[in-house]
């Protein structure tokens, strides 16, 4: 499933340089202006950072963790968006897609996965 940024997001930029799939964009607008989905209700008024559920693999693949949630400020404000569950093996096969060229290793998965 993909992560999603709550409405305490200070949009301090933080999270930007830590994705490994590029899933997350300064606004809304920004995101779909290239083309990606942002889930309903996410990233209204353009205020907020959104991550883009086609783009987040939890950081599955790359890390132990999601790397956004690890360098946010603000408590909870990544978290687990609920309208787009996915398993550990969709989410490693949606991270070989998006980096081709790099080392995606199985063992790098979360707790947080609902499988």
């Amino acid at each position: 499933m993909a992560l999603l940024i709550t409405d305490e997001c200070i949009s301090c930029g933080a999270c930007l340089p830590e994705c490994p799939n590029e899933a997350i964009f300064e606004t809304r607008s920004d995101a779909e202006g290239k083309g990606n989905h942002v889930g309903d209700g996410q990233g209204v008024g353009d205020n907020i950072y959104v991550i883009t559920h086609d783009r987040c693999t939890e950081c599955v693949g790359h890390f132990d963790e999601p790397q956004c949630a690890a360098v946010c400020p603000v408590d909870n404000c990544c978290i687990s968006d609920p309208a787009y569950p996915e398993t550990t093996d969709v989410l490693l096969d949606k991270a070989k897609k998006l980096n081709p060229d790099k080392t995606i290793d199985s063992a790098k998965v979360w707790s947080g996965v609902r499988n």
